[in-house]
């Protein structure tokens, strides 16, 4: 059996917290004053495109894996059916205790329909799941230039056409830049193997990589003077902008050329981040409107403004003990759920074979 690379892990966790303090920065018009932007942050503006980066990053790296899987079948999408009904249940109860109890400024309504505020990435990724390993033998059995060429008008669609708004689950912008980051992943794997494993490349990639925050720290230098961050002129805050997704295809080159050797704790934390991400805007809201809003709201001290970092890494550390808590009775209710549905699909089989028999 093969081994789990926990250099994918360690980058997932590292992401996850990315992910809050994203989202923490977003929405903290209901904690500091509404007037300041994430660009008068001086972490968020230096680190605006790693921040933005996690959701092309984690798409690339699903791309990677299951390219290189020998095992695509239908059993990995179910499981990952049940897994996301069974944390939608989860989700929907959560709500309604704390909205009724503590009258928490949450959506019941949008909670029952489609899950949580920053759900949207989990729909859409479940939509590609699906057909992944069509994607997966279309990219492996199509001309690399031909297939290239249709994933970079992909991209240019995503890019040039289609504004997304991320408060409808199933737009177009949603599906078509998730696919093309998708497919541009497939099509490294496949096509680029020995070309990301070269030094050159890699040295490369870290000086790219490192180039955006040095870019990022003169355009909050140069926001004295313009009065404007061009960081947000060139859309280094939005993740499916063209900016943060070169960023994560040169980090998904790094990262795939990092093995390390499996850890059992590092393991634990990266299987509850799925939890993590799908719940922290609960815990989010809850501690922005009970706590954080009673201190700083209002605020006109951009000193305190940066504690935003500290106040989502906190929310991080709830969601993440959350997350553990859960993360076992999911697990069991989801394994005999699994297991009843195929013991059900194998029943119907022979049934109908039977009858097929008889006729």
């Amino acid at each position: 059996m093969k081994k789990r690379n926990s250099a994918f892990d360690i980058l997932k966790i590292f992401l996850s917290i990315f992910v809050v303090l994203y989202h923490q920065y977003l929405h903290q018009g209901s904690v500091f004053n509404e007037n300041f932007s994430q660009f008068d942050s001086w972490i968020f503006s230096i680190f605006s495109v790693v921040i933005a980066s996690p959701v092309p990053i984690f798409i690339l790296i699903s791309a990677y894996l299951a390219t290189i899987s020998s095992k695509q079948d239908l059993r990995g999408f179910f499981k990952f059916g049940i897994d996301t009904f069974l944390y939608w249940v989860i989700c929907v109860i959560l709500v309604i205790i704390f909205v009724s109890g503590l009258n928490v400024d949450i959506s019941i309504s949008r909670t029952l329909t489609f899950g949580g505020r920053d759900w949207w990435y989990l729909w859409s990724f479940l939509i590609i799941k699906s057909i992944s390993p069509i994607l997966v033998h279309g990219i492996k059995n199509v001309n690399k230039l031909v297939s290239l060429t249709g994933i970079i008008f992909l991209l240019f669609m995503r890019f040039a056409f289609i504004k997304s708004n991320n408060n409808e689950l199933f737009n177009a912008g949603t599906i078509i830049g998730f696919l093309s980051v998708y497919l541009v992943g497939i099509w490294m794997t496949f096509f680029l193997k020995e070309q990301i494993k070269n030094k050159s490349v890699i040295k490369a990639s870290i000086i790219v990589c490192f180039t955006f925050v040095v870019f990022s720290f003169i355009f909050k230098i140069m926001q004295f003077w313009i009065d404007f961050n061009i960081s947000k002129l060139l859309g280094f805050d939005s993740p499916m902008t063209p900016f943060p997704v070169i960023f994560s295809i040169f980090v998904f080159i790094l990262i795939t050329n990092v093995y390390i050797e499996e850890k059992k704790f590092i393991n634990l934390i990266a299987k509850t981040l799925l939890p993590v991400y799908l719940f922290h805007f609960i815990f989010e809201i809850i501690m922005n409107q009970f706590i954080w809003s009673k201190v700083f709201k209002n605020s006109n001290s951009l000193g305190l403004y940066e504690l935003n970092f500290f106040i989502a890494l906190i929310t991080w550390l709830i969601t993440e003990a959350f997350a553990l808590l859960i993360m076992y009775p999911h697990d069991f209710v989801s394994k005999y759920l699994n297991i009843s549905l195929w013991a059900t699909i194998h029943f119907i089989n022979q049934k109908y074979k039977k009858i097929l028999v008889k006729s």
